[in-house]
């Protein structure tokens, strides 16, 4: 899988190359046969080509794999992170616990940020050489904050917090995957109800992860879980 992975990198980088030297050659040539007055266009346009150029190429060279979990509420989504990470790491309430997006990012130091927001009511900061119960308490009191004050201040933003963690999705399975790819797990918040349009926004910023839908399996009403899941996967 790594060996084929690394081949189409490999043919797309040269491409991106062919077509830069391509842009040149027509640059330089037609260059000599326009007025001054489109020579900043000119200009203009390879460098945007370029950047653009450049930035595939990088993300080529450094790609980052994102697995993102949601869902309907209660469905065990923070659960199956923290199976994933191979540790309790994720706050796992009986009612929704989720609020705003958790990323777990694989790295070797462990640590734990819990970004500014508008508004915030909870401790933000940087904390490196974290141990994985002081991750959860400090995660659980920024969500439990959250989830008692959004109603009182409906600009209040949902927290975001992003973890270094040796998870064990990397460490410890046989993924064959290219040299200097990043691994990223996001824990997104899940659809409480039809129409949930706070979450349902959260959820849509994560389109490009590659998703694990999950479902509440206790849930009677079969309806509103099809609705629910539609919603999640619109």
């Amino acid at each position: 899988m790594s060996k084929q992975l690394y081949k189409v990198f490999d043919e797309v980088e040269f491409k991106a190359q062919l077509l830069t030297k391509y842009w040149n050659n027509f640059y330089t040539e037609i260059s000599d046969h326009l007025p001054d007055t489109y020579q900043p266009e000119m200009q203009e346009l390879s460098i945007k080509l370029d950047e653009a150029l450049s930035n595939l190429v990088d993300q080529f060279r450094n790609p980052t794999l994102t697995l993102a979990t949601t869902g309907t509420t209660s469905s065990g989504k923070s659960t199956l992170v923290n199976l994933l990470c191979g540790a309790e790491i994720v706050p796992v309430a009986v009612s929704e616990m989720s609020a705003g997006a958790v990323t777990i990012e694989y790295s070797k130091e462990k640590s734990l940020i819990i970004h500014e927001t508008p508004g915030a009511l909870w401790e933000c900061g940087e904390w490196r050489g974290i141990r994985e119960e002081k991750i959860y308490q400090r995660l659980y009191e920024a969500m439990i904050s959250y989830i008692e004050n959004r109603d009182k201040q409906p600009n209040l933003a949902c927290p975001q917090s992003t973890i270094f963690y040796p998870f064990r999705l990397v460490k410890e399975s046989q993924l064959e995957l290219p040299q200097g790819t990043r691994v990223k797990i996001i824990d997104l918040p899940g659809l409480a109800y039809v129409g949930d349009r706070g979450n349902a926004d959260v959820i849509k910023q994560c389109r490009e992860a590659l998703c694990i839908v999950t479902y509440n399996s206790a849930e009677t009403d079969a309806h509103k879980v099809k609705s629910l899941l539609q919603e999640v996967a619109g």
